[in-house]
């Protein structure tokens, strides 16, 4: 049986019927748009396209000319409208049942006094007939498990499917977040572009996600939050039971101008979020770039026991860069034991000495077995909880890194395996693979670091709330 908020959610994210109101051919119209994402993601309940100038169809489904023409009962409305026509449009709505809604339009709280008291008339409305509203000023959701695209961008409906729900302030950062993790090879679960946020909040968000069976990591972009009670009440419930990732901006005078002009949102001090979202246990990144790796890892069961860190690599330069890194944040590079050590040297190639770091030459480069044999002996000892293999790709002329092999390692000793695979974007599908295979891959020295120290700090965040007792699951 359904929880309690996931039932009050249900017609926004698993609606049985959609109706796109401002539908239209033309082509050059936000309508056109959204009703195309809607059905080019494959949705399979009824769709009703909805315009007062609509001829027999649109796009090729029944065209209704009004709100009041629809069956009673229509779970989702979407509204490609002028702001203008929004608040009448929302109102015919709810006397016919409807239970959630989309609105793309701004020009609401975010500009200014009677823009405020729109959106205030807005959610009065709303809330009189039990109706949950995505935006105003918004790009509306995406929910891949039920090929829900409620948004003006059809190619949205390309990201493939995942366990990573994505919760964005701005549209266009969530854009950016998601191309991130699509870079990443990382498949999502919903998207939500909450905008102006007239009566649903990422506090809302972050409880029903905490409960979404389809959700395992959860990643917010916040600008500013208006009832931060709330807010990190529900946030931290939610971080005891998954990852939650936060990126936030506008704290500087240029950017909170832009925060607020943009959704309405008042920041305040750096000092006071980094503080409240440590004391929520959500774990704070700087980056969209650094959110998707992170969350990669997450994604993928990454979270090692320990602190202790085996690396092995061909190339000991990026090794530096990855100690350092490492080091700085916690990590630990743990000396072999000295039956690991005289084991290690019995098949290392003339030079290499048996130690962590391990640096095998181009001899590794090669003969990719070297890699294998090691890790299997380094992942043996308790105070080693994970493995990070460094890899300058060949790009398809030179050794491929055995990926399954090396995956195969990590299911034996029950640790996470990591791999740097230095490669250009044009090669990711090297990536890919080693992923496919259970291995957690990046492309760069400083990011794979990077990774591993947020890693780090999500354990330190679990084992303060919890006093080691629980894990991410």
């Amino acid at each position: 049986m359904a929880s309690d908020v996931l039932e009050r959610f249900r017609p926004l994210f698993q609606p049985r019927s959609i109706a796109v109101v401002g539908a239209t051919d033309n082509v050059f119209k936000l309508g056109f748009h959204a009703l195309t994402a809607v059905t080019a993601a494959g949705f399979e309940g009824e769709v009703f396209p909805v315009n007062p100038n609509a001829g027999e169809e649109i796009q090729g489904l029944k065209a209704y000319r009004s709100i009041r023409e629809l069956p009673r009962g229509v779970d989702l409305f979407i509204y490609a409208i002028p702001e203008r026509l929004v608040v009448p449009a929302v109102r015919e709505s709810v006397e016919m049942g409807a239970r959630a809604g989309v609105i793309f339009a701004g020009g609401f709280r975010e500009t200014g006094p009677e823009g405020l008291r729109l959106q205030e008339e807005l959610v009065s409305i709303a809330e009189g007939g039990g109706m949950k509203i995505i935006g105003p000023n918004c790009i509306g959701i995406v929910n891949k498990h039920a090929r829900l695209n409620a948004t003006f961008a059809s190619p949205l409906a390309w990201f493939p499917e995942g366990n990573v729900s994505v919760v964005s302030q701005s549209g266009g950062m969530g854009n950016s977040i998601l191309n991130e993790l699509m870079d990443e090879k990382v498949g999502i679960s919903k998207f939500i572009s909450i905008g102006n946020r007239a009566n649903v909040e990422f506090s809302d968000m972050v409880e029903y996600l905490s409960e979404d069976p389809h959700t395992s990591v959860i990643c917010l972009f916040i600008e500013g939050l208006d009832d931060g009670g709330s807010f990190l009440k529900k946030a931290r419930a939610a971080s005891r039971r998954k990852p939650v990732l936060v990126y936030s901006r506008g704290y500087t005078a240029s950017s909170s101008r832009t925060a607020l002009s943009h959704t309405g949102s008042v920041a305040s001090s750096e000092e006071v979020y980094r503080g409240a979202f440590l004391q929520a246990g959500l774990l704070q990144v700087h980056s969209g770039s650094e959110m998707a790796a992170t969350c990669k890892a997450l994604s993928m069961g990454g979270m090692p026991a320990g602190d202790g860190v085996f690396i092995s690599t061909h190339s000991a330069g990026p090794v530096v860069a990855i100690c350092d890194i490492c080091e700085r944040g916690g990590l630990r590079f743990p000396p072999l034991k000295p039956e690991v050590a005289r084991a290690m040297a019995s098949f290392l190639p003339e030079h290499a000495v048996a130690t962590n770091p391990l640096d095998m030459f181009a001899f590794a480069w090669t003969d990719t077995t070297l890699y294998l044999r090691a890790a299997d002996l380094a992942l043996g000892q308790e105070d080693i909880h994970c493995a990070m293999a460094v890899f300058v790709t060949g790009g398809g002329a030179g050794p491929v890194f055995p990926s399954r092999e090396y995956a195969d390692i990590g299911r034996k000793h029950g640790k996470p395996v990591f791999l740097c695979l230095i490669t250009p974007c044009a090669l990711a599908h090297e990536i890919a693979e080693a992923q496919s295979h259970g291995v957690i891959a990046l492309s760069s020295p400083e990011k794979a670091a990077q990774v591993l120290v947020n890693l780090k700090r999500g354990r330190s965040l679990l084992l303060r709330e919890y006093d080691g007792t629980a894990s991410f699951r």
